[in-house]
């Protein structure tokens, strides 16, 4: 053997890219229901086996819930920007508004609505974390309009917590209703409407 050749290696390599694998399953529990997805579907849309991916994930309910962590920071991240970025009441209502109606990526829906729409499907770790995600949302949702009452920018009598579950819940129904094939100039104009309870003085 010489110099250049690789020198053995004991044990079964390692031949999972986790990260591609995570990329896999969000795609398919993305354009699918995360619950009608299984295992072995992912296994082989990913080329792996099964005790491959056990022994990365732990379980079905790990891996569902990685993939949830992965949504969280390559998307649900930058619903949690817009309302984060202290651009003022109409401003973050329009950056919303062109979220649900125009991003690309909600044509199949949002994989965190799926998951708390079947979270009853799902396993206790995938619960935990979509209701974690959940409150964190409400809470964000919650202080952007507190926000909004300190600058004079809304007056309605509602409470911010009251206002902040229905704003999440038009942006959960209007991304729904783009996965069921409703046009994005239609649903732009359904939750314009929804939302301007927030603006009318």
């Amino acid at each position: 053997m010489s110099e250049a050749d690789p020198k053995p290696t004991r044990g079964r390599p390692k031949t999972m890219n986790a990260e591609q694998v995570l990329d896999v399953a969000m795609t398919a529990y993305w354009q699918s229901d995360p619950a009608d997805v299984s295992v072995n579907a992912i296994c082989q849309m990913a080329g792996i086996s099964k005790p491959s991916l056990y022994r990365e994930f732990g379980s079905e309910d790990g891996l569902s819930r990685a993939v949830l962590d992965r949504y969280a920071e390559q998307v649900l991240s930058e619903m949690f920007d817009v309302l984060h970025s202290g651009q003022g009441l109409h401003d973050t209502l329009a950056a919303l508004i062109n979220f649900a109606s125009d991003d690309p990526r909600m044509e199949t829906g949002c994989l965190f609505y799926k998951m708390r729409a079947g979270k009853h499907r799902l396993g206790p770790e995938t619960r935990a974390r979509v209701d974690e995600i959940d409150a964190s949302a409400q809470a964000a949702y919650a202080a952007f309009l507190r926000a909004a009452r300190d600058a004079g920018e809304w007056s309605n009598g509602l409470s911010a917590e009251a206002g902040a579950k229905y704003l999440g819940e038009q942006i959960a129904l209007a991304i729904t209703q783009r996965a069921s094939g409703e046009s994005p100039a239609r649903i732009r104009e359904m939750l314009t409407l929804a939302l301007s309870v927030f603006t009318r003085a």
